[in-house]
């Protein structure tokens, strides 16, 4: 009674059969066609890769993270050359050591960070209240922080780490330890604090850039026992980075040390969803030379500020980025020689300089022509035109009024052949053959104008010990001035013995503009403080700016989106790291 049937079931039979090869045959496919290999090659020899399990990995954050991001490049690793040692990868100490400053800043965030122009802004604080007398900062913390341990972030954070820079202990290791003894902190809630300061400072949300350390990690640890702590080498943070592997030679000496994406960062709501740089492989080279070696050998592919403007450019396959770096190489002189007291003196001094030919000469390349104290990127510089006149006829007058002057009041001087009066001085200059030669060029054009100048290089650990006594009559030094254009350290008399005022220059009206700008809440006339500030400075030709230093960056071109901002300390390269990309392979030139 089937005999009817007999067709429709070999024709029901073949047709499952063909839907069962069929399936099959998908499947196969499907577990055939992974995704395509990048043009990324694979690591080279002594690399930092982190070793697999031999268990599956639990469930957990970095799981979800990654099972979100599974189409992400494998191609993640930046790889740059430092030179130097890691010693501790701790935001407290990190100043003592350009190494530990440059990882660290990708390690940890403070309160506030610094924008494109090295202005301050939010960071781990969300909002900002000063009270009307200047002397109350009321901050409130992002509630969505997590340490990269997966702890909450909060106020106890900021408590803990303010108690170790006012630790008295901390003084042996920084000189900013005894302005935060003068720095009140008080939580008021768990997300809600408040700093008192003794007096206003304008400039102090620039001061909460320095990272916060996780209190929950560190309880109880002094500054003293953190200095020795395995959390040097070992760091929790709340930035975009934590630290993966270390990597040391046969000695002991870590001489690579791996960064990777934080899987905690990268679950905030508001974090930069471009990062596609997962991994920072930064290799340790000794010196300058050693690391530009590594460029070629392909260790590497990034060089920030790493031996002369020449040998970087001299590299294959290299980009140059290039910001003024936030120094000025400044002659000053020692106002308690009578002579420099006198404002005629100093601006025949300035006069009587070349000083765009000195810099072409003696810095072409690796500097710039200096025309104010204060830093070109910040939005109070100013540039004044009297520090490029050269008027040696002018200079010369100066000179005989001087002369004239003191001969009035009876005092004696050398004279030349001709009985003209000179003076006698000597330029004090670290031991180096450029700062050298530009002395003996600077002395040289003195000359010109009848004065007797002697050239005393010597090496920098008595340089410093005789600009701290006060033992020059004049000095090339170099000033970091930062991101911030509060330079009372520098120019403000009461500086002159525990700061940086080393020729107690003392001028009223600059002592006045810099009191006041420190004390401004208001932007504007703090913006027009800094300005007179250096109009005043020209006038008075209180010291001789004579070059701004250049940061210069190479990167290789396998890497795009590097932007150099304002540069107000050297970690502040990476503050559009989000950015950077790994070029297409169709962008990348040969070698």
């Amino acid at each position: 009674m089937f005999r009817g049937f007999r067709l429709h079931l070999l024709l029901l039979i073949l047709a499952a059969t063909v839907f069962s090869f069929a399936a099959v045959f998908r499947v196969s496919r499907v577990a055939q066609v992974q995704p395509p290999a990048t043009s990324t090659p694979a690591p080279s020899d002594g690399e930092i890769t982190p070793k697999p399990s031999s268990a599956p990995p639990a469930p957990t954050v970095a799981g979800q993270v990654a099972a979100a991001r599974s189409g992400a490049t494998d191609r993640t690793t930046y790889r740059e050359g430092l030179v130097g040692t890691v010693q501790r990868l701790n935001p407290v100490f990190a100043h003592l050591n350009p190494v530990d400053r440059d990882i660290t800043s990708l390690i940890f965030q403070g309160l506030f960070t610094t924008d494109e122009y090295g202005a301050p802004v939010l960071d781990l604080a969300k909002n900002l209240t000063i009270s009307g007398d200047n002397l109350e900062y009321v901050l409130e913390l992002r509630q969505d922080i997590k340490w990269q341990d997966g702890v909450a972030f909060g106020a106890d954070d900021v408590i803990y780490t303010m108690s170790l820079l006012s630790d008295p202990d901390y003084a042996a290791y920084s000189p900013s330890a005894g302005f935060w003894r003068t720095i009140e902190t008080q939580k008021l809630g768990d997300h809600l604090l408040r700093f008192r300061l003794a007096q206003p400072l304008a400039s102090f949300p620039r001061l909460l850039t320095i990272g916060i350390l996780p209190e929950h990690a560190l309880r109880g640890t002094t500054v003293s026992a953190l200095a020795k702590h395995p959390f040097n080498l070992s760091p929790i943070g709340t930035g975009a980075y934590q630290r993966g592997e270390l990597r040391a030679d046969a000695s002991g000496k870590v001489n690579a040390i791996l960064l990777q994406l934080s899987p905690v960062y990268e679950m905030r709501g508001d974090a930069p969803n471009e990062h596609q740089l997962r991994e920072l492989l930064f290799r340790l080279y000794a010196n300058a030379d050693e690391a530009i070696q590594a460029y070629r050998r392909s260790e590497v592919d990034v060089l920030a500020n790493v031996g002369s403007r020449e040998d970087l450019l001299s590299l294959p396959r290299a980009r140059l980025h290039t910001n003024i770096d936030s120094t000025v190489q400044i002659l000053i002189f020692n106002w308690e020689e009578p002579a420099f007291a006198d404002r005629r003196m100093r601006r025949a001094l300035a006069l009587a300089l070349d000083q765009v030919a000195l810099v072409e000469a003696h810095v072409a390349g690796e500097a710039i022509y200096a025309d104010s104290p204060l830093i070109p990127g910040m939005p109070v510089y100013q540039p004044q035109q009297f520090w490029s006149a050269h008027d040696l006829a002018l200079a010369v007058s100066l000179i005989e009024g001087v002369s004239s002057a003191n001969s009035d009041a009876g005092e004696s001087g050398e004279t030349e052949g001709d009985g003209a009066p000179t003076a006698v001085f000597s330029l004090l200059v670290e031991d180096t053959a450029s700062l050298t030669g530009l002395a003996s060029d600077i002395a040289a054009q003195w000359r010109k104008i009848g004065l007797a100048v002697d050239v005393a290089p010597v090496m920098p650990d008595q340089f410093m010990q005789r600009l701290r006594a006060g033992e020059f009559d004049a000095a090339i030094v170099s000033q970091r001035v930062g991101g911030e254009p509060d330079v009372y350290r520098f120019w403000h008399p009461a500086q002159s013995i525990k700061g940086q005022n080393y020729g107690s220059a003392a001028e009223n009206e600059i002592a006045a503009l810099l009191d006041s700008a420190r004390r401004a809440s208001n932007g504007i006339a703090r913006h027009q403080m800094y300005q007179q500030f250096q109009e005043i400075f020209a006038e008075k030709a209180v010291a001789i700016p004579l070059y701004y230093p250049l940061y210069s960056m190479i990167v290789r071109d396998t890497i795009d989106g590097v932007r150099l901002g304002f540069i107000g300390s050297a970690s502040d390269r990476f503050r559009g790291i989000s950015s950077w990309r790994f070029a297409a392979a169709s962008n990348q030139k040969t070698s």
